[in-house]
């Protein structure tokens, strides 16, 4: 199953890019560095160690939220394509899902390059709110409400190429039965066909997640 293989690829990258970044960026001194204001030395000290304690979980929980995302995709996806076809074809779109996420290997690699290169100055803080080509590298982010950080996170130029990988993959499976596939049309024709139903579909459902973590961002702020 295609599927399966791109579950475990961009788990396996996701895993590595995590390792790399940690091994690279977070060393005691940038905590120290970035909380030195607001703990003391010894709060400090217990916030590193109980982060090393805790470690493995991060990195156990990356195929559990993988798995999830894609299977939420594949969810809404199936019910748009259902509504326009009649016909549910959930298992394409878990491959479609897992194979459009590889657009999100691209800026976990940039942050790496940016930190290397560009900012070798850095603090915690910095690290955890950099998103390359988003609307948030628009604005002071201290400037900005908490809550207002996540949704111009997700308003980036990685997003928009992810619906359009999504919107290409599921086009063929919008061709009514007597039709013919739709394989050798351009990539933008083919694209355009199936770009309705991801706006109305996955668009509807991350509109739906950003207001939520807006809305706990707010609560416990």
């Amino acid at each position: 199953m295609n599927y399966f293989r791109y579950y475990l690829a961009i788990c396996g990258m996701t895993l590595l890019l995590a390792w790399v970044n940690k091994m690279l960026f977070l060393s005691d001194t940038v905590y120290f560095n970035s909380f030195a204001d607001q703990l003391t030395y010894e709060q400090i000290e217990e916030f590193i160690a109980q982060g090393k304690k805790w470690e493995w979980l991060g990195y156990v929980l990356v195929p559990v939220v993988y798995f999830i995302k894609f299977t939420l995709v594949a969810s809404v996806l199936s019910i748009g394509i259902w509504l326009t076809t009649d016909r549910l074809e959930f298992k394409r779109l878990l491959e479609a899902a897992s194979v459009a996420e590889f657009v999100f290997i691209v800026p976990m690699l940039l942050k790496i390059g940016w930190f290397l290169l560009v900012q070798p100055q850095y603090t915690l803080q910095d690290l955890q709110f950099f998103y390359p080509l988003s609307a948030l590298s628009l604005f002071d982010r201290q400037a900005l409400e908490p809550w207002l950080v996540y949704p111009l996170q997700v308003l980036n130029l990685f997003e928009l190429v992810y619906w359009v990988v999504l919107a290409y993959q599921i086009a063929p499976l919008l061709a009514r039965p007597q039709e013919e596939a739709v394989e050798e049309t351009g990539f933008f024709e083919q694209s355009g066909r199936g770009l309705g139903v991801v706006l109305s579909s996955y668009g509807t459902g991350l509109v739906i997640w950003v207001a939520i973590v807006m809305f706990i961002t707010i609560s416990y702020t």
